[in-house]
């Protein structure tokens, strides 16, 4: 069902056929390349399994400075190694969450691309496009393949997750414009937190989180939020692609803390959280929703700026709208 999805989404036109998909010379058809990705997740899954089943302390090699990294962040999500603090960990992620979801991890976040491709439409073609923790840059390659001429910022705060995404959008650049006159600039990376966004007010057109929210505490989720309005143009649109939660598969919802055992302190609350309230506080409006397996996509709109009145409106007219709006 969820690739069914996926491609009556690819036959709408409302995004291109995976980029990866359609090019036969991309290193992960290459023996070699699945070979050295299998091994890496072989002795990945040893530790992670190993951790897990004596349920470890959580904690990872760097004590750093709250400052930089929120005490929340410095876990080793999954029971994965060095969490996201190795170029080891970054190294095997996008195999090691493939094989955890059984090959649908791609086609779940590609729903995100659904509410977010439309502002190009706004935005003569080439909108500023924000992607907020964009882990190896995966996801992001799908964003610059279905809006090459956009203007992407891809943050995360793990430096070594970063240098991955700067070689995903290398690769791709390099993959699918062999001309180097053709070839569209590099996106641009920056380590910052989600709560605490170094740009300025409405400094893009469209705004992307995927996979984050359910590894954020309450009050870290609710900071994001309203940053990411702020920095969301009015207009523009706001993408959240996380879990889904209780009620959005009623079928599954008792089995759906289950995933909170894999050393995720913060699931259990984020599966019972209002999301959209957050967004609705920081000025949005609830937009769309997309549901694919244990996923599911939100979007959320930023009003139009309002014209300011220079003239005070007549009575008749204040009584009219109000009876309208009842």
């Amino acid at each position: 069902m969820t690739y069914e999805q996926d491609y009556e989404a690819i036959q709408a036109q409302e995004y291109r056929t995976p980029w990866d998909m359609e090019t036969l010379k991309h290193r992960q058809y290459s023996p070699q390349y699945a070979l050295r990705q299998t091994f890496r997740f072989v002795n990945e899954a040893v530790g992670t399994l190993s951790r897990r089943n004596r349920q470890a302390t959580p904690g990872v090699w760097l004590d750093a400075a709250p400052a930089l990294y929120p005490d929340y962040y410095r876990n080793d999500f999954h029971y994965q190694t060095d969490g996201w603090f190795s170029s080891k960990s970054a190294a095997v992620y996008e195999t090691s969450t493939e094989t955890l979801f059984v090959g649908r991890q791609d086609a779940m976040q590609r729903q995100s691309l659904r509410p977010l491709l439309p502002v190009a439409k706004q935005a003569g073609g080439a909108p500023r496009v924000l992607e907020v923790a964009c882990g190896t840059g995966r996801f992001a390659t799908f964003i610059r393949d279905n809006l090459p001429d956009a203007e992407l910022t891809a943050t995360d705060l793990s430096p070594f997750y970063l240098e991955a995404a700067r070689e995903n959008d290398e690769y791709w650049r390099r993959t699918r414009f062999a001309d180097k006159a053709a070839r569209p600039p590099a996106a641009a990376f920056v380590q910052a937190a989600a709560e605490s966004l170094p740009f300025a007010d409405g400094a893009f057109d469209a705004v992307v989180c995927v996979y984050l929210f359910h590894e954020m505490p309450e009050a870290a989720r609710a900071s994001a939020a309203a940053e990411f309005a702020r920095v969301c143009a009015p207009g523009g649109i706001v993408v959240l692609t996380d879990s889904m939660q209780r009620g959005d598969r009623p079928a599954l919802d008792a089995k759906l803390g289950n995933f909170g055992k894999m050393n995720e302190p913060h699931y259990e609350s984020y599966i019972g959280t209002d999301l959209p309230a957050f967004f609705e506080a920081a000025g949005l409006t609830c937009d769309g929703k997309w549901v694919a397996s244990s996923t599911k996509t939100l979007s959320f709109r930023k009003p139009e700026a309002e014209a300011e009145l220079t003239v005070e409106a007549p009575a008749e007219a204040i009584e009219d709208t109000a009876e309208q709006r009842s």
